[in-house]
């Protein structure tokens, strides 16, 4: 099999299979929103843990020593602090993922988010670890291939003839 390296690294391909994979993301960061709603955020229903619970469950179940002592001595004596910028977070890559609207920062952030889940959440039992894997590779991707110029808004924010240096960095 000859890979021709010439057209393997310069061969186009579609983008909006990729597009559809974000919007199908965002819409997974949005629907987590249901289980952490402000302002107590605690789950509607009865049945599903909290985000609290979830933190506690990084301190029970470590997968590094120094991650649970940081959940446990920083984060959950300042749950609520933590909470708005969690939900405000996860808010905000959804959305941007959703509509394509600064998708490079988006993404950047739903990686870094994605990669935390996965050290936080790695030992604790019935949870499978590839999924955040999975997940900080989508937004890779997304990042990387600057998804939202395909079926997002971030190719209507690229028209400009000059467009701002922000502008370019994030969309």
């Amino acid at each position: 099999m000859n890979l021709e390296k010439e057209r393997f690294f310069t061969t186009p391909a579609p983008l909006w299979p990729i597009s559809g994979a974000r919007i199908i993301i965002g819409i997974l960061w949005l629907y987590s929103l249901r289980w952490k709603l402000p302002f107590d955020f605690i789950p509607l229903d009865s049945e599903t843990l909290g985000l609290r619970n979830w933190m506690q469950l990084m301190v029970d179940n470590p997968s590094f020593q120094f991650y649970a002592e940081f959940v446990e001595f920083v984060v959950l004596p300042n749950f609520l602090l933590f909470a708005w910028l969690i939900f405000l977070g996860e808010l905000f890559v959804g959305l941007s993922l959703l509509t394509g609207t600064l998708t490079r920062l988006g993404s950047f952030f739903g990686l870094v988010m994605s990669l935390n889940l996965g050290i936080g959440l790695l030992e604790v039992p019935g949870e499978w670890p590839w999924s955040y894997a999975m997940l900080a590779m989508w937004h890779g991707v997304f990042l990387i291939t600057a998804a939202g110029r395909v079926l997002g808004f971030d190719a209507r924010l690229r028209q400009r003839v000059f467009p701002p240096w922000w502008v370019r960095l994030f969309t």
